[in-house]
């Protein structure tokens, strides 16, 4: 086993933490990690008291990732669901460039594609095709599945004061997953490269297609009362996420914009064959929504 850390960026996010199962992951398998944060003093949860150590950058400034990039040559890379990628990726391609870094791990999205809806799905897309001019060798998880955190994210507090989900996604089964679940998947892609058989674009699924009508039936039968679900236009659901920007920091204008756009332009389900089931990457079983909603029943009473 390499002796190298493994660089580890979102180990701290607020909103799902796909970062910290894979610095978790790499640390309970031995590998030494290093986890990447702007802020002095980031809650990693107990990652440091675990033995991974702590690198102060930022993906805006290009000097400050060359002294946390030193001796790496695997990085897992996940970017917030906001502008800015573009310039990120550049930022830390040029920077990996120099340091000698040598692979990627991305934890990417479906919509990455440069003719796809999302203005976001675009630049992450154009981030990819960065790293892969750089010369570095990718494997980039355009997970096609919606996190089950989204659903507290999104509709904890209308589900909790209205016993209503409404949103532009219409009432399709479609593929999900937790986010620790995805953030497995990227540890397989580190410490197990050779189930991706060589190649870089993936879209990983997790365990079960749901609509959100049955979503709601699940957390009415969970909450004992009915929860009901509606489907709204992409502009009413962009204008009620963007009213609780600088209220909920896990909120912005590009979120907004990019998730109510997803939700208006996905009108069938994605074709079966190009997803790859959680089970093919990782050997393990992912974990069923209604366990979630059960772990996480609080957020909605």
């Amino acid at each position: 086993m390499s002796q190298r850390p493994i660089l580890v960026f979102g180990a701290s996010g607020r909103h799902g933490g796909t970062g910290y199962a894979v610095a978790k992951g790499l640390l309970e398998q031995g590998y030494p990690v290093r986890l990447i944060s702007r802020q002095k003093t980031p809650d990693f949860g107990d990652l440091i008291e675990r033995g991974a150590e702590q690198a102060q950058a930022d993906l805006r400034d290009r000097p400050s990732l060359l002294p946390a990039l030193k001796d790496v040559e695997t990085a897992f890379f996940v970017y917030p669901i906001n502008g800015g990628i573009v310039e990120a990726a550049a930022n830390f391609a040029s920077a990996g460039r120099d340091s000698g870094l040598k692979r990627i791990v991305v934890m990417s999205m479906g919509p990455a594609h440069p003719f796809g809806p999302s203005h976001l799905g675009r630049a992450q897309w154009l981030a990819e095709e960065i790293f892969r001019w750089a010369g570095f060798s990718c494997i980039n998880l355009r997970i096609m599945a919606f996190f089950y955190e989204n659903l507290a994210l999104q509709h904890a507090t209308e589900i909790r004061e209205e016993s209503r989900m409404e949103n532009s996604f219409a009432d399709l089964p479609l593929p999900w997953i937790s986010a620790s679940d995805a953030g497995r998947i990227a540890l397989h892609a580190i410490t197990h490269p050779d189930r991706f058989d060589g190649q870089t674009d993936f879209y990983p699924i997790g365990g079960e297609f749901i609509t959100h009508t049955q979503i709601a039936d699940l957390l009415s039968k969970k909450l004992g009362r009915a929860i009901q679900f509606r489907t709204i236009s992409q502009a009413e659901w962009q204008a009620r996420m963007e009213q609780r920007v600088g209220t909920d920091p896990r909120i912005n204008p590009d979120m907004a914009k990019h998730i109510s756009t997803m939700g208006a332009s996905l009108t069938e389900v994605p074709p079966v064959t190009m997803l790859v089931p959680f089970q093919a990457l990782t050997h393990e079983s992912p974990m069923p929504l209604a366990q979630w909603v059960e772990q996480n029943i609080k957020l909605f009473q």
